[in-house]
């Protein structure tokens, strides 16, 4: 073990101080109002443990990191060093170079012009600045004009001028520069970073009749009291402002970053860098984005029509491939998450911000109304997108969320489990159980309950696995996937995500290297429940799984699987007999095909059942009077890596019990992707047959057929 000095120790602890008293100040903003979002603080605590660990791997100095809604921070933290020569430590307001998080300050500065009817997105540059008239491509074609709409999602083609131009040329000089040079392609047609914000920051100065940055600091940040935002800082700002690292060559640590833009005098004054020069610090951060969050309003005064903010917001870059990472397409300024996946895979699609080239990351999530803001300052570390320090500090944040509560989702106590989530309407309620397997322990129908619970539910303690019963999820294989215990019955997190909404999120499972994401939505007034579970592949490595659901319905009841289409198996289905041998040809006596349907009456001679129906949908008929439905598409055209191809399974235990399974298609994910299989249950009252009479398949079928497709 390396011994500590006493110095290292002192430093250590007063970093812990630091960290302690930045989170006993913000810990009051917790404590939501009816209907805000609430969050679990001792989760919140694990974002400065996962910051601590990466500055103890030498990744980071140190870090700053903030979680903030509309109203409120609820989190903001301070670990490690903003200099490590000089053992000074990182602090609540230590200032960053936040680079191309300007971007969309910048926008939110040319988005008020829009406002005013100075200026439309589609408006041709060369409209505002005459060096843009008659713009060629590199092979001295002619291109169409280059609308703000292109130079603001970087599909413009544009020159990107040399970052010394700012410490020597006005931008009206640098604007005119970029206008003269031929475009790398066709307007439209491609994505490729670019310096289009400095040219919408140009526009802003020919329209408003005053230099960018005066403009931005009387519109947006003197409004917002953003007091620490700002291109070039005071003596006393720069004493603030942390150090920048770079990996140390050979490995072993990090040492001051060489870069450039960093060894420059951050008090000299130098023309605004309107794509990359700001300074700011997190809470800076954070009140800007919580205007946005809040629709352009502060205080009661308006910085930006809330029209404005969505047409911002909103994906402008179409079909082409955008950065920085898979899913994205790009706003006017903003990088919008389209399809989450990889770093942004527990982000809700629309999610928008932008990183910057030192490391920091801003992402606000309009539908949960929460900003991540992320302030660190490094280089030569890769991509800082995607960087394992993002995704780290996203996750500890995110599963942090509980939600908004009301009448119709709340956290509830549910027999031993104190952080059940209940989702109601008039006649149905559902319980899931984050703490033990990410299941759900009531699916009921006018207080009836469809699923069996174990009576060793009422006893489980937290730490422990969940018994073997209630609405189980899992992902297959069966037979080549490894143990999963940390999927199948670890510790998962909940979060109410709408009225009777709710996800659950799991751990990274290190044995299938997925990590698993839960949604739930019940219908306003219908039994319908929706369930989507999405395999997130959190490994460097190839995977191939299915879905598996693992239902446990209250036994002694008659299951119905329909016919439609051709069959593979001889008998409609398959057994599996001792030693894990499929039997293809099985005879059972309770077992039946009547009707272009199969029925199964009672537990069979061996408890495991598999079929290649097609037809998206299974049901249960139980004693209680209730009809269980479960809907679900089928894809012929994809492989099914089940054994043998099955698309449905039951399987009967010992006990009063029976699992319902459908199986979903092969996904194959590819490191950072993502795939969703969704099933959508109901409930509806059936009389169960009594005195030797059989089902009525055709009242069964018709119940199936009124409940649509969705």
């Amino acid at each position: 073990m390396t011994p500590f000095s006493r110095s290292s120790v002192v430093r250590q602890f007063h970093f812990l101080c630091v960290t302690i008293l930045v989170t006993s100040l913000v810990s009051g903003g917790a404590i939501a109002t009816a209907g805000e979002v609430t969050f679990d603080e001792s989760r919140l605590v694990s974002i400065d443990a996962r910051m601590t660990e990466l500055v103890a791997k030498h990744q980071i100095s140190g870090a700053v990191t903030a979680v903030a809604t509309k109203s409120r921070i609820v989190h903001l933290g301070a670990v490690g060093q903003a200099d490590m020569a000089n053992g000074r430590a990182m602090q609540a307001d230590s200032i960053f170079r936040i680079a191309s998080m300007t971007k969309p300050i910048t926008a939110t500065a040319m988005m008020i012009l829009h406002d005013e009817g100075k200026l439309s997105i589609d408006d041709p540059i060369l409209k505002f600045i005459p060096a843009f008239k008659g713009q060629k491509l590199r092979d001295g074609s002619a291109a169409r004009p280059v609308t703000i709409r292109d130079v603001m999602t970087h599909t413009a083609g544009l020159a990107r001028p040399p970052s010394s131009d700012f410490l020597t040329k006005s931008l009206e000089k640098i604007v005119d520069g970029i206008g003269r040079a031929p475009l790398a392609f066709e307007p439209g047609s491609q994505w490729k970073y670019s310096s289009g914000l400095n040219v919408a920051a140009r526009i802003i100065e020919v329209l408003s009749g005053e230099s960018y940055a005066d403009f931005v600091d009387r519109r947006v940040f003197k409004p917002l009291g953003m007091k620490d935002t700002t291109f070039v800082l005071s003596r006393a700002q720069a004493a603030r402002l942390a150090t920048t690292y770079s990996p140390k060559e050979g490995g072993g640590g990090i040492v001051p970053s060489s870069h450039a833009s960093v060894v420059l005098d951050p008090t000299i004054r130098r023309t605004p860098n309107p794509s990359g020069g700001l300074f700011s610090t997190a809470s800076d951060i954070a009140i800007f984005y919580q205007m946005i969050l809040s629709g352009g309003q502060t205080d009661g005064h308006s910085i930006i029509s809330k029209k404005s903010i969505d047409l911002m917001t909103s994906v402008h870059s179409g079909d082409v491939v955008t950065g920085f990472t898979p899913g994205n397409g790009w706003g006017l300024g903003w990088c919008v998450v389209r399809n989450p996946q990889g770093v942004s895979r527990l982000l809700n699609p629309g999610t928008c911000g932008h990183g910057g080239a030192f490391g920091t990351q801003v992402w606000m999530d309009p539908q949960r109304g929460v900003v991540f803001i992320l302030m660190i300052q490094r280089t030569k570390f890769g991509n800082g997108d995607a960087s394992n320090i993002r995704d780290g500090f996203q996750e500890a944040a995110i599963t942090a969320i509980q939600g908004a509560e009301s009448d119709s989702a709340k956290v509830v106590r549910y027999l031993n489990y104190d952080k059940a989530i209940e989702l109601t309407n008039d006649k149905t309620k559902v319980v899931l159980c984050p703490q033990a397997g990410g299941r759900v322990l009531e699916y009921s129908l006018d207080g009836k309950n469809s699923l069996y619970l174990d009576t060793k539910e009422a006893e489980w303690k937290p730490g422990k696995p969940g018994p073997a019963s209630a609405g189980r999820f899992d992902i297959g294989p069966e037979l080549v996937i490894p143990r999963r215990s940390t999927l199948w019955s670890g510790e998962w997190t909940g979060e109410i995500t709408g009225p009777r909404s709710a996800r659950l999120t799991s751990q990274h499972d290190e044995g299938t290297g997925v990590q698993l994401v839960r949604d739930f939505e019940l219908d306003a007034t219908t039994s319908h429940l929706s369930c989507t579970q999405t395999i997130m592949n959190v490994s460097t490595e190839t995977k191939e799984w299915c879905h598996w659901s693992r239902t446990f319905a209250q036994g002694e009841g008659i299951c119905v699987i329909p016919l439609a289409g051709r069959s593979r198996f001889p008998n409609k289905y398959v057994m599996y007999e001792e030693g894990a041998l499929i039997n293809a040809r099985p005879v059972d006596p309770n077992i039946r095909i009547r009707d272009g349907f199969l029925e199964i009456l009672a537990a069979p001679r061996r408890p495991k059942l598999g079929f290649d129906s097609y037809a998206g949908w299974m049901a249960y008929a139980m004693k209680n009077d209730l009809l269980f439905v479960k809907k679900f598409k089928t894809f012929p055209a994809r492989v099914y890596n089940e054994a043998a191809g099955l698309t449905i399974s039951v399987w009967y235990p010992e006990g009063a019990r029976v699992e319902l399974e459908p199986i979903g298609p092969r996904e194959r994910l590819e490191p950072g992707q993502v795939g969703s299989f969704t099933e959508e249950w109901w409930l509806a009252p059936s009389e169960f047959p009594s005195g030797g009479n059989d089902l009525d398949l055709g009242q069964v079928s018709a119940i199936v057929e009124s409940f649509g497709s969705r």
